[in-house]
């Protein structure tokens, strides 16, 4: 039974972290709708949405079927207990028959005086102290199994009262599913319908992501002219930090989901189209903070077109990229530390992550904390 409740407390901890997914997801959504048949941001929060929607109902079922085990084990303990107590019941009333037929006073009396000598006399009257001692121990062994019965019942109407609380929720779960795929559908029509305007977003967004990867470079590039010229234990030091911190560096934003991953993509309406993605794309809450993942100096800052603020934080070979910021705190040369305010996103809540070892782009997601 332990380890039942145990899994059970882990699948409703898990569910719970999922539904909060969902709240911050609904809670874009309901801010981009008006939105939704001009961006794709709509779009790729309905997925995700969606996406964890399905998680939500495969967690109910995983619980509601162990539910099920549960109550077919307790059925099957109450089915065996009220067996028991109907033999201990019976046994216990022919011990009372008995002693009624056998031992009663006057019966009780005859029976020590017939006895045959001092010695028997004794021998006779233990025995009827462990008569009366069995039958009391029978009527205490029928009590402790009706105990046993009135718990079970009770854990089987527990379980079943919480059966139906997920079998509603599941419902409930799987008509708001029907309907966002439904939606994601329509926007999906809408978006090919304005292809000619996707692509031109597309090209512009391009050339962007161009701009803002020539700034990158080139600063790193100077970085690493500037490490050329001299001889630094601590470049070295830092690296190996670093690297120590793989699946483990702090999130740069306390809340949200990626949007876009790290590499190439099919574009999600228009076919033989690719988008390329040299870091990934946060969705956050608007005006989130952001912070340093590690801890760094400050190598590069400047403002991008279509990437507001972009800076750039050296932690020795490896350099961590924060763009889309509406608002900075540092500056260019400053020394900051892990989890120190680095600025503020727009409204928009669209943030973008790069990590870069000297030249090389890296998957942030493989150095990454995962978002609860």
């Amino acid at each position: 039974m332990f380890l039942f409740s145990q899994s059970r407390d882990e699948l409703e901890k898990e569910r719970l972290r999922i539904i909060g997914k969902i709240e911050f997801t609904s809670d874009i959504l309901k801010k981009t709708e008006n939105d939704k048949y001009l961006t794709l941001d709509y779009l790729k929060s309905l997925q995700n949405q969606i996406y964890n929607r399905k998680k939500v109902i495969d967690n109910l079922k995983s619980q509601i079927n162990q539910i099920n085990k549960e109550i077919s084990i307790y059925q099957a303990d109450y089915d065996s207990l009220i067996s028991d107590k109907n033999r201990l019941i019976y046994t216990y009333n022919k011990l009372l028959r008995l002693n009624y037929l056998q031992f009663s006073s006057k019966n009780k009396f005859l029976f020590l005086l017939s006895s045959n000598d001092w010695e028997n006399f004794l021998d006779r009257n233990r025995y009827l102290k462990q008569f009366s001692k069995y039958t009391k121990s029978k009527l205490v062994e029928i009590k402790n199994k009706q105990d046993s019965i009135s718990l079970i019942l009770n854990k089987i109407t527990n379980d079943k009262s919480n059966l139906e609380k997920l079998l509603f929720s599941e419902k409930e779960n799987i008509n708001k599913l029907q309907t966002e795929t439904k939606k994601e559908k329509e926007i999906l029509k809408s978006l090919r319908r304005n292809e000619k305007k996707l692509l031109l977003a597309l090209k512009k967004q391009k050339r962007e992501r161009e701009k803002l990867n020539r700034n990158i470079e080139e600063i790193i590039i100077n970085s690493l002219k500037g490490d050329n010229n001299k001889s630094d234990n601590n470049d070295i030091s830092a690296s190996m930090k670093f690297e120590r911190k793989i699946h483990h560096l702090d999130l740069p934003v306390a809340h949200g989901y990626i949007s876009s991953h790290f590499g190439k993509h099919r574009h999600p309406t228009i076919k033989g189209v690719y988008v390329f993605n040299n870091g990934i794309d946060i969705r956050t809450s608007p005006d989130a903070d952001v912070r340093a993942v590690f801890d760094g100096e400050i190598a590069g800052l400047m403002h991008i077109t279509g990437y507001n603020w972009m800076l750039i934080i050296k932690h020795g070979d490896y350099y961590t990229v924060y763009s889309k910021l509406q608002s900075v705190e540092i500056s260019k040369g400053d020394k900051v530390k892990k989890g120190q305010k680095l600025g503020k996103i727009g409204e928009s809540g669209q943030f973008h992550f790069e990590v870069w070892k000297k030249k090389n782009k890296l998957d942030p997601e493989i150095w990454l904390k995962k978002f609860n």
